[in-house]
């Protein structure tokens, strides 16, 4: 196989690279990237509709039904998630505790349609509670930093349900409509969807990080490198707590509950970061934060493979 080919066979099979890749590129080069920023809503409707592609409605439906499991992982991850994350870590350090509850009170972040599949994980449930946390996220967000900081954090409800209904609802519903016209067609090139859905996820994410890294200074110290790496102990934990919350589901549904409590919605946690905290410079530990969630995917990806996929004892040569 060529070189190219191989390279290309390696990025869209571990989107893990890309999403890293991506990050680096948004770092390192900001100015010559940061006009890929302006399309972020145009990608993310690429991204949502070329994921939607393979999904399965009645999977979805299915999921809906049980209210149990998607009260226990929104409430988790709205309204427990974001105080577990800030106060232990208040002290250590109120500056990054900060950072940690702006992060810990976001919804679940757009793309993770995407990446669920990658961890054996289920898309539809994926899809399900990104839609449900982001519709409770304008009412829970202002609640939790009235509780944690005093401060009152006004989130735009209608700018939000909009941005939810163009991004995720219209590209789905027309996704759907799509494979209903063209089944066969759909199912044919299947492959070819889930790799311009990576390729559309590595540009959003490179831009995304240049349009908010570019004008921020980022200097770690001693101490920033501790407190990051109790900050990756933590959230492992956090991870597996949520895991173990759902033991009527099967491996791979819990998997996807836990993925969608790191994999937040980096996009609106720079938001209120710069918008509302500016003074406290909470955008460069934002940004590492989102890197840190990034090298947690590697060890959550192994323990996925290994949950989804348990290796088989050796059969009794005697039987």
């Amino acid at each position: 196989m060529p070189l190219g080919a191989r390279l290309k066979k390696i990025l869209f099979e571990n989107q893990i690279l890309v999403v890293l890749f991506a990050l680096i590129a948004g770092m390192l080069f900001p100015e010559p990237l940061k006009p890929l920023n302006t399309y972020s809503t145009q990608l993310l409707i690429l991204v949502f509709f070329f994921s939607s592609l393979r999904l399965s409605l009645h999977e979805l439906l299915t999921y809906a039904r049980d209210w149990k499991m998607l009260t226990m992982a929104t409430a988790f991850m709205l309204l427990v998630l974001p105080f577990a994350l800030y106060y232990p870590f208040l002290v250590f350090s109120p500056d990054w505790a900060l950072a940690l509850l702006i992060l810990g009170a976001m919804p679940t972040g757009m793309t993770i349609a995407l990446v669920a599949e990658f961890f054996g994980g289920k898309t539809s449930l994926a899809l399900l509670i990104t839609t449900s946390t982001s519709l409770l996220a304008p009412f829970t967000i202002p609640l939790v930093f009235k509780i944690a900081v005093g401060q009152a954090v006004p989130i735009p409800i209608l700018q939000m349900t909009w941005s939810l209904m163009l991004t995720i609802i219209a590209p789905f519903v027309f996704a759907m409509l799509v494979k209903r016209a063209m089944p066969k067609v759909i199912a044919k090139y299947d492959g070819w969807w889930r790799n311009l859905s990576v390729a559309c996820f590595g540009i959003l994410i490179a831009g995304i990080v240049a349009g908010t890294s570019g004008d921020t200074l980022i200097a770690v110290s001693a101490k920033d490198v501790l407190l990051i790496g109790l900050a990756m102990l933590w959230l492992g934990l956090l991870t597996v707590a949520s895991y173990e919350m759902l033991p009527w589901r099967k491996p791979g549904e819990r998997i996807t509950v836990a993925l969608c409590m790191i994999y937040l919605n980096n996009t609106l946690a720079l938001f209120v970061g710069d918008k509302f905290f500016k003074e406290a410079n909470v955008v460069p530990k934002l940004l590492l934060l989102l890197l840190v969630v990034n090298v947690l995917l590697p060890p959550i990806k192994l323990a996925a493979s290994k949950l989804t996929h348990p290796a088989t004892p050796n059969a009794n040569p005697l039987t």
